[in-house]
């Protein structure tokens, strides 16, 4: 075909210029119909996950404007075969840290598979991290990350993915190329992607660049796969953890010249982009096989643009960022929109549950139009690694596009609003401290407990010491306040009057019912240490107490071998392995979470002060209930809790029996539970602040009541006006 009717296809009907799905659905979708200007081929979508059993080449119909002919004129580009076998495997990519190595997939030069080499599944050390890698399902549909599926010449949709036939030609570990032709066997293009280790530890770059082969200059845009899906946890506890991140920069007025990028702080769960699932005629649920990411109406609407886009979960992330001088103090610099237009989310499986789909982005590139002979690139940087701030600091790219302020000690939900950044920021930095110095994760997680339960104790004194009195004061006060109920039970107008006198005349204050709410205030703190300690690296395959129990069994016994998850005290037989939604894969007896419960019915049976209110058998009945609930069904969701989070549990509760056995000894001591000496103290203090509002407020209203008074002309201050 030659170059002028190439060119002049640019101009062809939309709606005929991409190939009909091989299953008989319509040729294109869109994605948003306000936010696409050109609509998205669902071909482009079957080449992602393979669905095409036979893959056409892309045809552009258009009518020649030349002749003014009614019959259409074909314009066609296919990738050029290799002349040559190509080998079975790709020489794989390592980094110079040895730390990430990348196996490569024929289907659009894409990753096989990203392999952490410093990171394993478990404290056996055998079978790598696999951060990215290629999806299939039970009926063979793939999806490749970071897969170059096709490109668009002119509009002209050419597929590049490789499914029928070897197209891609490793020239060197992580370089490979693809030609395109026309139909009379014309070069029109070369298409190279190289992938190339960066010197910071667990990044590297995607290069990819298009060479215009042909007479004519051309307008090109690439179609590619970025990440996919983080693997889904084998351990079900605290739910699902994977999430989607972005940073932005605001509009160009809101910005200014300033090059701070935002960080999103919604800690939208990955189920947010899944979106909405809907019915079809079966009345089975399935999500919308393509969803926009970005933009959206909502980011257009507040002119947010892109810097990079992120797939985490409990410890690692994978981010796609764009390169940039770190010194740079361009605002542009930080955005990604020179090698990304837009991103799309697709699904692999859209009628499985949320944590079983398999989610890939779909990448479109901005249009490149190419000289003849000229070459256009575009670089986007990859990281993809351990979440961790000290990791994102050392490197100076991730560091100005703001990684760090990703890391988040946060389980979300309806605690992320209690959960205060700056405070899980300094328990993680003591916890390290407290590592530095012993040398064990384990003492170290008690030893912040300690210091933790100590820093709160003055509050968890004061506050105990208020309760308890208060509840003295009460039970004193019981019988008289049952004659009084049994006195006035026909007018309880009247009741509530002499039970305030009661109250006044006994110097209770209505206040001290508030003893517990400086124990409630501690809450953040507790949820805060909770959140750091979940979601610690650090803590990743560490054993407990200096490994003493892997030393003392010559390494066969696994008991608390690795922090970050349950302690496997007694492992089981394979035949007894087996699957709970709350607790994810069970492999062994999990003894913390048992002795958690032992120490929680002793804090309730030795330590709980006696309800001083007279109880019905109902509500005696279900207080009964509710204690039986609290030592049984917490351990029991605590089962398969992280080993290092039920350490915490055990310290703290531990410490809270020694610290209350402790405060009632020093009040036992000093008699502050005696009713005489507390009515005592409370004649010494006077009237507190509750009782000395009230009587302002009933003199008020009997100063109403009568009216203004006449003065008294015997009063020393109307003797003195008169003389």
């Amino acid at each position: 075909m030659t170059g002028s009717a190439t060119a002049s296809s640019k101009a062809a009907s939309s709606s005929s210029s991409y190939p009909i799905h091989p299953l008989g659905l319509p040729a294109r979708v869109k994605a948003s119909k306000q936010l696409r200007i050109s609509l998205l081929p669902i071909s482009f979508f079957s080449i992602l996950l393979t669905l095409a059993a036979i893959a056409s080449p892309a045809i552009a119909l258009q009518q020649d404007t030349d002749t003014q002919s009614d019959t259409p004129v074909a314009v066609q580009y296919t990738a050029l075969p290799l002349d040559a076998e190509s080998p079975d495997q790709w020489q794989p990519l390592v980094d110079h840290h040895n730390e990430i190595e990348i196996r490569f997939s024929k289907l659009g030069a894409g990753i096989e598979e990203l392999i952490l080499l410093d990171e394993f599944e478990t404290v056996a050390l055998k079978e790598n991290i696999r951060l990215q890698n290629r999806i299939e399902n039970s009926m063979g549909i793939s999806a490749v990350p970071f897969s170059l599926l096709g490109i668009e010449i002119d509009g002209v949709y050419v597929d590049l993915s490789g499914f029928n036939a070897p197209i891609w030609n490793q020239r060197s570990p992580g370089v490979f190329d693809a030609t395109i032709i026309t139909s009379t066997g014309q070069v029109i293009a070369r298409v190279t992607r190289t992938y190339t280790m960066r010197d910071t530890p667990h990044t590297f770059t995607l290069e990819q660049s298009v060479e215009n082969l042909s007479p004519e200059p051309h307008e090109f845009r690439f179609k590619t796969t970025a990440m996919i899906d983080m693997p889904k946890a084998k351990n079900g506890y605290a739910g699902d953890r994977r999430r989607v991140r972005f940073g932005s920069l605001k509009s160009s007025e809101q910005q200014g010249s300033s090059i701070q990028v935002t960080v999103d702080e919604k800690l939208a769960n990955r189920s947010k982009l899944l979106g909405k699932k809907h019915k079809d005629a079966n009345g089975n649920k399935y999500y919308d096989q393509s969803l926009a990411v970005w933009p959206t109406e909502k980011t257009i609407e507040e002119g947010s643009r892109l810097s990079w886009i992120a797939f985490s979960d409990r410890y690692f992330s994978v981010v796609l960022h764009p390169m940039l001088d770190p010194l740079s103090t361009r605002p542009e610099d930080r955005l990604i929109g020179t090698s990304i237009e837009s991103i799309d989310r697709l699904v692999l499986n859209q009628y499985a549950t949320a944590p079983d789909t398999t989610m890939v982005l779909a990448v479109s590139s901005p249009a490149l139009t190419v000289e003849p002979g000229s070459i256009a690139t575009i670089v986007n940087g990859i990281y993809a690694g351990p979440r961790t701030k000290p990791v994102f600091v050392a490197d100076p790219i991730l560091a100005a596009l703001n990684l760090p302020d990703m890391v988040v000690y946060n389980i979300g939900g309806f605690c992320a609003g209690c959960t205060f950044e700056w405070l899980t920021n300094i328990l993680i930095a003591v916890l390290r401290i407290f590592h530095s110095i012993v040398g064990d994760w384990a003492v170290s997680i008690m030893l912040l407990v300690v210091l933790v339960r100590g820093c709160l104790h003055p509050i968890t004194r004061w506050s105990q010491i208020r309760m308890q009195r208060f509840g003295v004061q009460m039970q004193s006060m019981a019988p008289k306040q049952k004659a009084l109920r049994e006195k006035f039970k026909d007018d309880p107008k009247k009741m509530q009057q002499e039970m305030s006198k009661l109250w006044k005349e006994e110097g209770i204050s209505p206040l001290g019912m508030l003893g517990c709410l400086p124990m409630m205030l501690q809450s953040p703190v507790w949820i805060a240490l909770y959140a750091t300690l979940f979601f610690a690296v650090e803590l990743k395959h560490e054993p407990a107490f200096y490994g003493v129990f892997q030393w003392i069994s010559g390494g066969s016994w696994m008991f608390l071998s690795d922090l970050s998850s349950a302690d496997r005290a007694i492992p089981l037989p394979s035949f007894m392995h087996f699957s709970f939604p709350l607790w994810g894969n069970v492999d062994a007896i999990n003894i913390l979470p048992l002795l958690l419960g032992v120490v929680f019915f002793m804090h309730q049976k030795y330590l709980t002060p006696p309800t001083q209110a007279t109880l019905t058998p109902e509500q005696e009945s279900q207080q009964k209930m509710m204690k039986i609930m609290m030592v049984v069904m917490f351990p029991v969701m605590m089962y398969t809790a992280p080993s290092g989070l039920a350490l915490y549990f055990m310290t703290n509760s531990t410490m809270g029996i020694v610290e209350n056995k402790w405060i009632r000894a020093h009040m036992k001591k000093h008699g502050m539970l005696e009713i005489e000496n507390i009515r005592a103290e409370k004649k010494a203090k006077g009237p507190g602040f509750m009782q000395r509002m009230n009587e302002a407020a009933e003199a008020k209203k009997q100063l109403m009541d009568r009216g203004p008074q006449q003065p008294n002309p015997a009063s020393r201050r109307n003797q003195g006006k008169q003389k």
